[in-house]
């Protein structure tokens, strides 16, 4: 597991640049890991625009993905979610996390 650094000039929205991030594959298909994260890490709700398709599997903790316009879903140790390119979300991390994610480009 590496911890992702962030210069102070880069953009600070993106959930994924906040705590550890364990990258397995990173192709022109797809990128897969591990994100763990802790409520201090992302201390507030943060909105995304997604640019692909996602999907999320929490191995621990708990998290809200609120869809713009949809439904809001808790997602707990041993739930998944899967979101379609262009859905906006609003996630907030309630718990410390650990989870295994599947972006597809």
């Amino acid at each position: 597991m590496t911890t992702y650094f962030r210069p102070a000039d880069e953009d600070t929205t993106t959930p994924y640049r906040a705590g550890a991030m364990g990258i397995l594959r990173d192709d022109a298909v797809l990128k897969a890991g591990f994100w763990i994260a802790n409520p201090a890490d992302v201390p507030q709700a943060v909105e995304i625009l997604l640019p692909i398709d996602r999907t999320v599997l929490m191995l621990k903790g708990v998290m809200t993905y609120e869809v713009m316009g949809g439904p809001t879903y808790v997602i707990r140790t041993g739930d998944s979610v899967s979101f379609p390119k262009g859905t906006t979300i609003r996630l907030t991390v309630q718990e410390p996390v650990r989870q295994f994610f599947v972006d597809y480009r």
